[in-house]
């Protein structure tokens, strides 16, 4: 099911696809290719989760003007046209745990991959 909470991972993603796609092509190199493009979308996916996490946290202060989207990456994220009439603290914490476990699933992948490469070099 699409998420409108993720579109900017699923753009990301298709373009990482195509990256390591381009990268296999020309290296021949499956394992360093997937570990590069692993590697780049877990830094990228680090900064989206911290974005979201201080947006969301931002949103639990008190404040007398609502609640809104606090910084740029987090705007990236969340956009302005599926969410501008119905922004609240829990579609915040949504698209920061949704990212979170992105980050964590990424996290898992990078670490296999390392031990697959460090097993391959032995």
């Amino acid at each position: 099911m699409f998420n409108p909470e993720l579109y900017f991972y699923y753009i990301l993603l298709i373009t990482l696809l195509i990256f390591t796609y381009l990268f296999y092509r020309r290296t021949k190199n499956l394992s360093k290719t997937l570990l590069m493009t692993i590697t780049a979308l877990f830094f990228v996916s680090i900064v989206c989760s911290i974005s979201l996490a201080l947006n969301y946290y931002q949103s639990l202060k008190p404040n007398t003007e609502g609640i809104g989207i606090s910084n740029v990456i987090a705007y990236w994220l969340l956009g302005e046209d599926a969410w501008a009439p119905v922004w609240t603290i829990q579609l915040f914490k949504k698209a920061y745990s949704i990212s979170l476990w992105i980050t964590l699933i990424l996290f898992g992948l990078l670490i296999i991959l390392l031990f697959m490469k460090r097993k391959e070099s032995e």
